[in-house]
């Protein structure tokens, strides 16, 4: 039978949390956790963000396709308007 008259310490865990916080890493990680497991509905994220991007895309074009088509009316209208006044 040992008899131990002083309890050694165990040694202290050296703890270390960096200063330095990169985002970009953070983000990569972000999205390998994302692309890594499977959709619930059987649709992958990778189809859901390139088909939000789409719809985006789309929306933006028909804003500027019909603002200018509103700024042509506008304009047809005042030179009409204009053509009928003046003779």
């Amino acid at each position: 039978m040992k008899i131990i008259a002083f309890r050694t310490r165990k040694p202290k865990r050296f703890t270390y949390k960096p200063l330095y916080y990169d985002e970009r890493k953070e983000e990569l990680e972000k999205l390998k956790k994302k692309y890594s497991e499977p959709a619930p509905e059987g649709i992958s994220p990778d189809f859901r963000d390139r088909l939000r991007q789409s719809w985006q895309i789309k929306e933006q074009r028909i804003g500027i396709i019909s603002k200018a088509t509103l700024v042509a009316y506008l304009i047809v209208a005042i030179l009409l308007l204009y053509l009928i006044f003046i003779y």
